[in-house]
């Protein structure tokens, strides 16, 4: 497995079950109408036309397709989100092989996890750069931060920890 430079490493605890995951970073938007919306702003913040935002990012159900349709991913949805991308499902002993065989520090630093995203808990917690803000685009009732969530991850999970 090789990870490309639009995707990122997320782990996820559903059900009380443990997955990693390496997807493109986009889909963990988990609210694409707050997401959606945060876009047009930025649109008209450049003074920028309607016309304009809708040609570059489309109908608001155009968007959603970059998403499998889902507007919001939560507890009612994470299962045929999850479906929608098993195909991206890896485990620690995966990605601790990647881990070790990295031969630079920013090879490594590209495998460590950046999303840990509590569906159980309802909360999502980042390590992405702060122009990402992917704590600004929880559904509504859940909790968003930018904060190290190593703790959380269950030890045997933590690939990137020397046991």
């Amino acid at each position: 497995m090789e990870i490309k430079e639009d995707q990122i490493i997320v782990g996820t605890m559903f059900k009380k079950k443990f997955q990693w995951y390496v997807t493109e970073k986009t889909i963990w938007r988990l609210d694409y109408r707050r997401y959606y919306d945060s876009l047009d702003l930025r649109y008209k913040r450049q003074g920028k036309s309607l016309y304009e935002f809708v040609r570059e990012i489309g109908s608001f159900g155009e968007f959603l397709t970059t998403r499998f349709r889902i507007p919001v991913v939560d507890k009612s949805t994470a299962k045929e989100f999850f479906e929608k991308i098993m195909l991206s499902a890896t485990d620690s002993s995966e990605l601790a092989y990647m881990f070790m065989r990295a031969e630079t520090d920013g090879e490594r630093k590209k495998l460590l996890p950046l999303l840990y995203v509590d569906f159980d808990s309802s909360a999502l917690y980042s390590l992405l750069p702060a122009e990402d803000r992917f704590e600004d685009f929880v559904p509504d009732g859940w909790r968003g931060s930018r904060q190290n969530f190593e703790k959380l991850i269950p030890l045997k999970e933590r690939y990137w920890v020397e046991p």
